[in-house]
């Protein structure tokens, strides 16, 4: 899946867009989706992607899909009953979905976690 930021500013977003963080995102430049969430506390649906080898989450808004085709190697997660990761809902590839605390080893820059994250992302761009 591939999305193209038509925002980066959250002092210029649209009201429907959450505006609570700093995008640092390119606009017009096309990114490669690596999972998409729904967050517990917003029920608001997500895309990671990364700029300058930082992988984060970014609300579906300021973003146009470029190609909705999902990898078919990718994991649905529901989650229930972990009040230790924010989200609800999880699709995206393995270890981000089936390994326990990735989640949040990727969120806090963990070396390993992101050495996985950029492979899995080569994988994707060579597929």
């Amino acid at each position: 899946m591939k999305v193209i930021c038509k925002f980066n500013d959250p002092s210029n977003v649209p009201s429907n867009i959450p505006n609570d963080f700093d995008y640092g995102l390119c606009i017009g430049k096309e990114y490669i989706v690596m999972g998409i969430l729904t967050f517990r506390r917003s029920n608001a649906l997500h895309f990671l992607v990364d700029e300058n080898g930082r992988p984060g989450w970014f609300p579906f808004q300021i973003f146009t899909i470029s190609s909705n085709e999902v990898p078919v190697n990718w994991f649905f997660n529901i989650n229930l009953d972990d009040i230790h990761v924010d989200y609800l809902n999880l699709l995206c590839f393995d270890e981000l979905c089936n390994k326990k605390d990735f989640f949040n080893q990727l969120l806090e820059r963990d070396e390993e976690a992101t050495k996985i994250y950029f492979q899995r992302k080569i994988e994707m761009e060579n597929t």
